[in-house]
Protein backbone atom coordinates (compact mmCIF):
# COMPACT_ATOMS: atom_id res chain seq x y z
CA UNK A 1 0.00 0.00 0.00
CA UNK A 2 2.62 2.25 0.80
CA UNK A 3 4.46 3.90 -2.47
CA UNK A 4 7.63 6.12 -1.16
CA UNK A 5 9.39 7.00 1.67
CA UNK A 6 9.07 10.71 1.24
CA UNK A 7 7.96 12.55 4.00
CA UNK A 8 5.13 15.00 3.19
CA UNK A 9 3.94 15.96 7.03
CA UNK A 10 6.40 15.85 9.98
CA UNK A 11 5.82 16.71 13.35
CA UNK A 12 8.23 17.21 15.63
CA UNK A 13 8.24 17.73 19.60
CA UNK A 14 4.30 18.96 19.61
CA UNK A 15 3.01 19.96 23.17
CA UNK A 16 -0.47 21.71 23.30
CA UNK A 17 -1.68 22.46 26.17
CA UNK A 18 -5.12 23.67 28.05
CA UNK A 19 -5.11 26.35 30.63
CA UNK A 20 -8.01 25.90 33.27
CA UNK A 21 -9.27 26.66 37.05
CA UNK A 22 -7.51 23.48 37.84
CA UNK A 23 -4.40 24.22 36.42
CA UNK A 24 -2.51 23.72 33.19
CA UNK A 25 -4.22 20.38 31.28
CA UNK A 26 -1.43 18.82 29.20
CA UNK A 27 -3.35 17.64 26.16
CA UNK A 28 -0.12 16.63 23.05
CA UNK A 29 3.13 16.22 25.14
CA UNK A 30 6.35 15.97 22.85
CA UNK A 31 4.86 14.07 20.13
CA UNK A 32 6.25 13.33 17.02
CA UNK A 33 5.85 11.15 13.86
CA UNK A 34 5.94 11.28 10.35
CA UNK A 35 3.93 10.89 7.46
CA UNK A 36 4.83 9.71 4.09
CA UNK A 37 3.89 9.56 0.72
CA UNK A 38 0.92 7.74 -0.24
CA UNK A 39 0.25 6.07 2.98
CA UNK A 40 -1.81 5.90 5.46
CA UNK A 41 -0.70 6.43 9.38
CA UNK A 42 -3.14 5.34 11.98
CA UNK A 43 -3.02 7.40 15.09
CA UNK A 44 -5.45 4.81 18.04
CA UNK A 45 -5.91 5.25 21.60
CA UNK A 46 -8.60 5.89 23.53
CA UNK A 47 -10.78 8.74 24.47
CA UNK A 48 -8.71 11.48 25.83
CA UNK A 49 -5.52 10.70 24.57
CA UNK A 50 -4.60 13.30 22.34
CA UNK A 51 -5.27 11.96 19.09
CA UNK A 52 -8.03 14.53 17.89
CA UNK A 53 -6.53 17.60 19.88
CA UNK A 54 -3.13 16.73 17.40
CA UNK A 55 -4.67 16.89 14.62
CA UNK A 56 -6.33 20.08 15.43
CA UNK A 57 -2.85 21.23 16.07
CA UNK A 58 -2.11 20.41 13.07
CA UNK A 59 -4.49 22.40 11.21
CA UNK A 60 -3.76 24.98 13.91
CA UNK A 61 -6.93 24.93 14.62
CA UNK A 62 -6.36 24.88 18.57
CA UNK A 63 -8.36 27.89 20.38
CA UNK A 64 -8.44 29.51 23.60
CA UNK A 65 -8.44 28.11 26.28
CA UNK A 66 -5.75 26.07 24.24
CA UNK A 67 -2.66 26.89 22.96
CA UNK A 68 0.30 24.74 21.00
CA UNK A 69 3.25 25.32 23.78
CA UNK A 70 6.07 23.70 21.67
CA UNK A 71 7.33 21.90 18.72
CA UNK A 72 7.02 22.20 15.12
CA UNK A 73 5.11 20.79 11.99
CA UNK A 74 6.37 20.56 8.62
CA UNK A 75 4.28 20.43 5.38
CA UNK A 76 6.49 19.86 2.61
CA UNK A 77 9.35 21.28 4.14
CA UNK A 78 7.13 24.02 5.18
CA UNK A 79 6.94 25.01 9.23
CA UNK A 80 3.03 25.66 9.41
CA UNK A 81 3.66 27.87 12.59
CA UNK A 82 5.76 30.26 10.48
CA UNK A 83 2.25 31.00 8.46
CA UNK A 84 0.42 33.65 8.33
CA UNK A 85 -3.49 32.63 9.30
CA UNK A 86 -4.26 33.94 5.66
CA UNK A 87 -1.53 31.47 4.33
CA UNK A 88 -2.74 28.69 6.52
CA UNK A 89 -6.75 29.66 5.42
CA UNK A 90 -5.07 29.03 1.91
CA UNK A 91 -3.51 25.50 2.91
CA UNK A 92 -7.03 24.13 5.10
CA UNK A 93 -9.05 22.50 2.47
CA UNK A 94 -7.16 22.78 -0.49
CA UNK A 95 -3.68 20.86 0.24
CA UNK A 96 -5.00 19.50 4.25
CA UNK A 97 -8.36 18.70 4.76
CA UNK A 98 -9.76 17.52 7.20
CA UNK A 99 -12.92 15.49 8.08
CA UNK A 100 -14.27 16.40 11.59
CA UNK A 101 -15.83 13.78 14.12
CA UNK A 102 -19.15 14.83 14.81
CA UNK A 103 -21.32 15.19 10.37
CA UNK A 104 -24.04 16.78 12.82
CA UNK A 105 -22.17 19.02 14.40
CA UNK A 106 -19.78 19.92 11.49
CA UNK A 107 -22.22 20.78 9.48
CA UNK A 108 -24.28 23.94 9.79
CA UNK A 109 -27.57 23.30 10.04
CA UNK A 110 -29.12 26.24 7.92
CA UNK A 111 -27.04 25.96 4.98
CA UNK A 112 -28.18 23.74 2.66
CA UNK A 113 -25.46 21.20 2.11
CA UNK A 114 -24.64 22.82 -1.90
CA UNK A 115 -23.97 25.99 -0.39
CA UNK A 116 -21.46 24.17 2.77
CA UNK A 117 -19.61 21.99 -0.29
CA UNK A 118 -19.34 24.98 -2.94
CA UNK A 119 -18.19 27.35 -0.55
CA UNK A 120 -14.35 25.91 -0.29
CA UNK A 121 -14.44 25.27 -4.03
CA UNK A 122 -14.99 29.44 -4.32
CA UNK A 123 -12.69 30.39 -1.96
CA UNK A 124 -9.29 28.10 -3.03
CA UNK A 125 -10.45 28.67 -6.75
CA UNK A 126 -11.39 30.90 -9.60
CA UNK A 127 -13.90 28.52 -10.34
CA UNK A 128 -17.69 30.13 -11.51
CA UNK A 129 -20.62 29.12 -9.20
CA UNK A 130 -21.83 26.62 -11.85
CA UNK A 131 -18.33 24.91 -12.10
CA UNK A 132 -18.21 24.93 -8.44
CA UNK A 133 -21.44 23.20 -9.00
CA UNK A 134 -21.10 20.85 -11.04
CA UNK A 135 -17.59 19.66 -9.18
CA UNK A 136 -19.64 18.86 -5.90
CA UNK A 137 -22.36 17.14 -7.58
CA UNK A 138 -19.56 14.79 -8.80
CA UNK A 139 -17.96 14.60 -6.04
CA UNK A 140 -20.93 13.80 -4.30
CA UNK A 141 -21.86 11.04 -6.58
CA UNK A 142 -17.91 9.48 -6.21
CA UNK A 143 -18.33 9.28 -2.71
CA UNK A 144 -21.71 6.91 -3.48
CA UNK A 145 -24.42 9.13 -3.12
CA UNK A 146 -27.40 8.26 -5.03
CA UNK A 147 -29.41 11.34 -6.24
CA UNK A 148 -26.56 14.29 -5.85
CA UNK A 149 -28.71 17.18 -6.85
CA UNK A 150 -31.34 16.63 -4.98
CA UNK A 151 -28.69 16.45 -1.80
CA UNK A 152 -27.08 19.86 -2.67
CA UNK A 153 -30.38 21.10 -1.75
CA UNK A 154 -31.35 19.42 1.64
CA UNK A 155 -29.98 20.50 4.80
CA UNK A 156 -28.04 18.03 7.09
CA UNK A 157 -30.85 17.37 9.28
CA UNK A 158 -32.64 15.43 6.45
CA UNK A 159 -29.84 12.91 6.06
CA UNK A 160 -28.75 10.00 7.52
CA UNK A 161 -25.67 9.88 9.52
CA UNK A 162 -23.62 7.67 6.89
CA UNK A 163 -24.77 10.14 4.26
CA UNK A 164 -23.71 13.09 6.38
CA UNK A 165 -20.16 11.17 6.82
CA UNK A 166 -20.52 11.20 3.03
CA UNK A 167 -20.71 14.70 2.30
CA UNK A 168 -18.13 15.50 5.23
CA UNK A 169 -15.81 13.52 2.81
CA UNK A 170 -16.93 15.01 0.07
CA UNK A 171 -16.21 18.21 0.88
CA UNK A 172 -12.64 17.45 2.40
CA UNK A 173 -11.87 15.70 -1.05
CA UNK A 174 -13.57 18.84 -3.28
CA UNK A 175 -10.72 20.75 -3.78
CA UNK A 176 -7.66 17.50 -4.19
CA UNK A 177 -5.83 17.97 -0.63
CA UNK A 178 -2.13 16.44 -0.63
CA UNK A 179 -3.11 15.16 2.82
CA UNK A 180 -6.50 13.75 4.36
CA UNK A 181 -6.95 14.10 7.83
CA UNK A 182 -10.00 11.68 9.18
CA UNK A 183 -10.96 12.06 12.51
CA UNK A 184 -13.49 9.13 14.21
CA UNK A 185 -14.73 8.63 10.29
CA UNK A 186 -16.52 5.48 11.34
CA UNK A 187 -17.58 6.83 14.95
CA UNK A 188 -21.83 6.63 15.07
CA UNK A 189 -22.96 4.81 12.00
CA UNK A 190 -23.56 1.20 11.57
CA UNK A 191 -20.96 -1.43 10.48
CA UNK A 192 -22.46 -1.88 7.23
CA UNK A 193 -21.52 2.11 6.57
CA UNK A 194 -18.54 1.75 8.04
CA UNK A 195 -17.33 -0.81 5.83
CA UNK A 196 -18.25 1.33 2.97
CA UNK A 197 -16.63 4.67 4.21
CA UNK A 198 -13.20 3.27 5.01
CA UNK A 199 -13.21 1.19 1.91
CA UNK A 200 -13.85 4.82 -0.31
CA UNK A 201 -11.44 6.35 1.76
CA UNK A 202 -8.99 4.13 0.64
CA UNK A 203 -10.22 4.20 -2.81
CA UNK A 204 -9.93 8.10 -3.18
CA UNK A 205 -6.40 7.86 -1.72
CA UNK A 206 -5.54 5.67 -4.24
CA UNK A 207 -6.91 7.58 -7.27
CA UNK A 208 -6.37 10.89 -5.72
CA UNK A 209 -2.41 10.54 -4.57
CA UNK A 210 -3.30 11.35 -0.89
CA UNK A 211 -1.47 10.73 2.01
CA UNK A 212 -4.18 9.98 5.17
CA UNK A 213 -3.84 10.30 8.90
CA UNK A 214 -6.74 8.41 10.06
CA UNK A 215 -7.26 9.10 13.71
CA UNK A 216 -9.63 6.08 15.40
CA UNK A 217 -10.22 4.46 18.65
CA UNK A 218 -10.97 1.07 16.63
CA UNK A 219 -8.07 -1.21 16.29
CA UNK A 220 -10.06 -3.40 13.87
CA UNK A 221 -10.54 -0.25 11.26
CA UNK A 222 -6.57 0.60 12.23
CA UNK A 223 -5.63 -3.29 10.87
CA UNK A 224 -8.07 -2.56 7.40
CA UNK A 225 -6.84 0.53 6.31
CA UNK A 226 -3.53 1.64 7.76
CA UNK A 227 0.11 0.98 6.77
CA UNK A 228 1.72 1.86 10.00
CA UNK A 229 -0.02 2.65 13.57
CA UNK A 230 0.95 4.94 16.14
CA UNK A 231 -0.19 4.75 19.52
CA UNK A 232 -1.11 7.33 21.83
CA UNK A 233 -1.78 6.79 25.69
CA UNK A 234 -2.26 10.37 28.35
CA UNK A 235 -0.55 12.76 25.62
CA UNK A 236 2.26 10.83 24.33
CA UNK A 237 2.81 8.48 21.66
CA UNK A 238 4.13 5.27 23.10
CA UNK A 239 4.79 2.76 20.50
CA UNK A 240 5.12 3.67 16.40
CA UNK A 241 5.83 0.89 13.45
CA UNK A 242 3.62 -1.02 11.04
CA UNK A 243 0.61 -2.67 11.32
CA UNK A 244 2.09 -6.21 11.82
CA UNK A 245 4.77 -5.27 14.06
CA UNK A 246 1.95 -3.34 16.09
CA UNK A 247 -0.64 -6.63 15.67
CA UNK A 248 2.39 -9.34 16.15
CA UNK A 249 5.04 -7.93 18.06
CA UNK A 250 4.09 -5.14 20.26
CA UNK A 251 6.66 -4.13 22.64
CA UNK A 252 4.64 -1.19 24.81
CA UNK A 253 2.54 -3.17 27.75
CA UNK A 254 -0.44 -0.29 26.67
CA UNK A 255 -0.53 -1.83 23.45
CA UNK A 256 -0.34 -5.36 24.84
CA UNK A 257 -3.35 -4.43 27.26
CA UNK A 258 -5.50 -2.80 23.96
CA UNK A 259 -4.66 -6.04 21.86
CA UNK A 260 -5.24 -8.12 24.92
CA UNK A 261 -8.79 -6.52 25.69
CA UNK A 262 -10.07 -7.78 22.15
CA UNK A 263 -13.15 -10.47 22.90
CA UNK A 264 -12.82 -13.68 20.91
CA UNK A 265 -15.08 -14.94 18.82
CA UNK A 266 -14.79 -18.58 19.01
CA UNK A 267 -14.63 -18.22 22.99
CA UNK A 268 -18.27 -17.38 24.09
CA UNK A 269 -17.71 -17.76 27.64
CA UNK A 270 -14.01 -15.67 27.46
CA UNK A 271 -13.42 -13.44 30.71
CA UNK A 272 -12.42 -10.11 29.18
CA UNK A 273 -8.48 -9.03 29.88
CA UNK A 274 -8.59 -5.49 31.62
CA UNK A 275 -6.43 -2.64 32.21
CA UNK A 276 -5.92 -2.13 35.62
CA UNK A 277 -6.56 1.37 37.19
CA UNK A 278 -7.43 4.41 35.89
CA UNK A 279 -5.42 7.44 33.13
CA UNK A 280 -4.09 9.72 34.94
CA UNK A 281 -5.41 13.14 34.82
CA UNK A 282 -3.73 15.69 32.46
CA UNK A 283 -3.42 18.53 35.19
CA UNK A 284 -1.36 15.70 37.27
CA UNK A 285 0.64 13.68 35.11
CA UNK A 286 3.27 11.55 37.12
CA UNK A 287 6.95 12.57 37.05
CA UNK A 288 7.86 9.49 35.42
CA UNK A 289 6.28 6.66 32.54
CA UNK A 290 2.13 7.90 32.54
CA UNK A 291 1.27 4.09 32.59
CA UNK A 292 3.62 3.45 35.43
CA UNK A 293 0.38 2.97 37.85
CA UNK A 294 -1.08 0.50 35.74
CA UNK A 295 1.82 -1.60 34.39
CA UNK A 296 2.99 -5.00 35.76
CA UNK A 297 6.43 -4.42 34.39
CA UNK A 298 6.91 -0.65 36.15
CA UNK A 299 10.20 -0.48 38.28
CA UNK A 300 11.53 2.37 39.91
CA UNK A 301 12.90 3.83 36.45
CA UNK A 302 9.52 3.59 35.25
CA UNK A 303 8.59 6.10 38.27
CA UNK A 304 11.41 8.66 38.32
CA UNK A 305 12.02 8.62 34.79
CA UNK A 306 10.30 9.31 31.61
CA UNK A 307 11.66 7.17 28.41
CA UNK A 308 11.41 8.66 25.03
CA UNK A 309 10.61 7.05 21.92
CA UNK A 310 13.35 5.14 20.86
CA UNK A 311 13.58 3.06 17.66
CA UNK A 312 14.26 -0.58 19.02
CA UNK A 313 14.70 -1.84 14.69
CA UNK A 314 13.60 -1.30 11.23
CA UNK A 315 11.14 1.93 12.30
CA UNK A 316 9.98 0.41 15.15
CA UNK A 317 10.07 2.88 17.99
CA UNK A 318 8.51 2.48 21.51
CA UNK A 319 8.53 4.00 24.82
CA UNK A 320 8.98 1.58 27.58
CA UNK A 321 12.33 1.17 29.86
CA UNK A 322 11.29 -2.43 29.70
CA UNK A 323 10.65 -3.03 26.20
CA UNK A 324 12.45 -6.41 26.33
CA UNK A 325 10.46 -7.97 28.64
CA UNK A 326 7.00 -7.74 26.69
CA UNK A 327 5.25 -9.63 24.58
CA UNK A 328 1.97 -10.26 23.21
CA UNK A 329 0.31 -13.36 25.09
CA UNK A 330 -0.32 -16.61 22.50
CA UNK A 331 -4.00 -16.07 22.93
CA UNK A 332 -4.82 -13.45 21.64
CA UNK A 333 -6.90 -12.42 18.63
CA UNK A 334 -5.25 -11.15 16.08
CA UNK A 335 -6.37 -9.77 12.95
CA UNK A 336 -5.68 -10.49 9.47
CA UNK A 337 -6.13 -8.57 6.69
Amino acid sequence: MQSSDESILRVENLTTVFDGSDGMAIAVDDVSFTLRKGETLGIVGESGCGKTVTALAIMRLIRRPGRIAGGSIYFHGCDLFTLTEKEMRFLRGNEIAMVFQEPMTSLNPVFPIGDQITEGLLYHSNLSWNEAYDISVEMLARVGIAGPHDVMASFPHLLSGGMRQRVLIAMALACNPTVLIADEPTTAIDVTVQAQVLKLINELKDELGMSVLLITHNLGVIAETCDRVAVMYASHIVECGSVHEIFYQPRHPYTVGLLSSIPAYHLPRERLTIIPGQVPRPTNYPPGCNFQSRCDFATEKCILHSPSLTTIENGHAVACWNSDRVSLPDNVVRYRR
